[in-house]
């Protein structure tokens, strides 16, 4: 999100090949891999998000700005402080579920703010509501007489919201979360549910954490396997094999919950996107 507000779109080559980087005074290194242990050279910023490509990451953060890496990431919730570290780009700083929950559903809100809640609403015990975590206000939410109801309009609901990125570039991050799914690392079964869904999956060294963060139009749904003590959960345990199948097991009953109508809703594309075909 950061590249595309600063110049870059999903269709700029970014080159995959070794990268080497002093790491710290003890003359060590930092040399990111890919989880495959190969190298593709030159591919767009789209492919690159979709095969997880880490030496491409850390490039384009090093090439777009580290500090404007640090600004989205605190942008977005995902941490209180994030330093300016090419391992940052990669995602190497701690965080929640909670958190990063929150940050895609700002994605799939059109770049607006979401404040998360457990609680929604508390009433005593006459009714009465003595707390509400929405501070949206109602307008034409009244009316004279309870039979005016049935020909009343629909309220409309004011958005105090912040726009925390461009409309445009949340798209453009949840365009590409789709093409993960259709094309990418969670291929494998969130493919086959037959619905608008994007998402991204995640493995930190050595399989100790694994992720997968996905959404539908309607809800956006995260899973983490781990264990309480930092150690790895097994060989070759990626997020798209234990976060995954949980995500997609959970995703599947949701969706089957719904009709065929509500179910078909694409992700709203806001006004001035154009889609152009590149070769």
């Amino acid at each position: 999100a950061a590249a595309f507000d600063h110049g870059y779109t999903p269709v700029s080559k970014i080159l995959d090949a070794p990268y080497v980087s002093p790491a710290g005074v003890d003359g060590t290194f930092y040399k990111p891999t890919n989880y495959s242990g190969r190298w593709y050279g030159e591919s767009t910023l789209r492919r690159g998000i979709e095969l997880s490509r880490n030496a491409m990451t850390v490039r384009l953060a090093n090439a777009m700005g580290l500090e404007h890496m640090s600004e989205y990431g605190e942008r977005f919730g995902i941490y209180d402080n994030l330093p300016p570290y090419e391992s940052m780009a990669l995602g190497a700083g701690e965080t929640t579920l909670w958190r990063m929950v929150t940050a895609y559903s700002e994605l799939v809100n059109g770049g607006k703010r979401i404040e998360p809640t457990i609680i929604d609403r508390v009433q005593d015990r006459d009714g009465s509501t003595i707390y509400r975590h929405d501070e949206r206000e109602c307008i034409d939410c009244t009316v004279e007489n309870a039979e005016d109801w049935a020909t009343a309009p629909p309220p409309r609901l004011s958005d105090p919201r912040e726009q925390i990125i461009d409309p445009i570039t949340a798209y453009q991050i949840v365009s590409i979360l789709e093409g993960v799914v259709e094309r990418g690392t969670a291929r494998s079964s969130v493919g086959d549910l037959d619905w608008p869904l994007a998402g991204k999956t995640g493995t930190t060294n050595n399989q100790v954490d694994t992720w997968f963060v996905g959404f539908s139009p309607r809800i956006t749904v995260g899973v983490w396997v781990g264990r309480d003590l930092k150690a790895p959960i097994g060989k070759k345990m990626t997020g798209a094999k234990a976060a995954q199948p949980i995500w997609n097991a959970f995703m599947s009953a949701y969706l089957d919950t719904l009709d065929e109508a509500t179910r078909a809703e694409d992700f709203s594309i806001p006004a001035g996107v154009v889609f152009t075909p590149v070769d």
